[in-house]
């Protein structure tokens, strides 16, 4: 016969809140715990998966991989048993939320999601800020945001519930003329974008000479430029407009490598109305990508 495990809410809430935390004080502080109670709990879901899930790096509380493998299980697990409950006492959603979306990614879609919440929801007032995915990331991380999309180099991040891929393209103006002999002209966001960073490293592991001749921290800017053309930039799908063409390795232009993009909040933090929004975002995710809940 199978055995059942079950995974008691407390712990996880427990275990999702040391890990956004980062520290078992404040977390006690929150759940109205002491210290050597929270202590306990962790000590409790271990024993229950039978693995380490958090140690220490100095002075630094971290996943072990096992962790890492529960974490996204977890934060979903909170997320269905408070948006249920929610549900059943017939929640009101009011408030400000404060959203982060990213200049370097296609928001378009996103604002739609949040623009149609907003509809349905009119006592809960919006604080977009659009940013950088390292600001708006730095943001969230002092709780000056609610929750945020953003892109990062690795997956699973801090904060992280689900995630997805997208392969950025070599795109051109469509009457664009280059040659092999000559540095590629980069179109690019300023130092620190990561399609930047995936341009110039492509380029160099083939050994290909290249220079920055234009630089805009805004989309618009870059896609215009592209169609002036000025140069070659890497777009996604959802960023390319008519009269681009995308260059392929055949032409001298190799494969870029994966952008990773996140839904990311603090569980903690998190409103009735940020869990509902939070949801609808997640379901809009899955319609046109197949997303991880941050799980290794």
């Amino acid at each position: 016969m199978r055995h059942f495990v079950n995974l008691q809410t407390d712990l996880i809430r427990t275990f999702v809140t040391v890990v956004d935390l980062g520290n078992y004080t404040e977390t006690g502080h929150v759940l109205g715990r002491t210290q050597p109670a929270i202590s306990l709990q962790i000590k409790r879901l271990e024993d229950l998966v039978g693995a380490k899930l958090l140690h220490h790096k100095g002075k630094v509380l971290d996943l072990t991989p096992q962790g890492h493998a529960l974490i996204g299980y977890a934060r979903e697990m909170l997320r269905l048993n408070d948006r249920a409950v929610a549900n059943l006492h017939e929640a009101q959603f009011m408030g400000t939320l404060r959203v982060g979306l990213p200049t370097d990614y296609a928001i378009g879609y996103f604002q739609r999601i949040i623009a149609d919440f907003a509809r349905t929801n009119p006592d809960v007032t919006f604080d977009i800020r659009c940013d950088w995915s390292r600001n708006i990331l730095s943001q969230l991380h002092v709780d000056d945001l609610d929750l945020a999309i953003a892109i990062t180099d690795t997956m699973p991040a801090p904060y992280v519930s689900l995630y997805w891929s997208e392969r950025p393209f070599w795109v051109c103006g469509r009457d664009y003329q280059f040659s092999l002999d000559k540095p590629v002209q980069i179109i690019a966001h300023p130092k620190g974008c990561f399609y930047r960073k995936r341009m110039i490293d492509a380029l160099n592991t083939e050994g290909r000479e290249w220079r920055i001749c234009f630089e805009s921290p805004g989309i618009t800017a870059v896609q215009n430029a592209v169609l002036d053309g000025m140069g070659v930039t890497a777009l996604t799908k959802k960023t390319l407009l008519p009269g681009m063409r995308v260059l392929s390795p055949k032409e001298g232009f190799p494969p870029l490598a994966n952008l990773h993009v996140g839904l990311f909040y603090k569980h903690i933090k998190a409103s009735d109305a940020a869990l509902k929004l939070i949801e609808q975002i997640t379901e809009g995710v899955s319609a046109f990508r197949k997303p991880t809940h941050a799980r290794s």
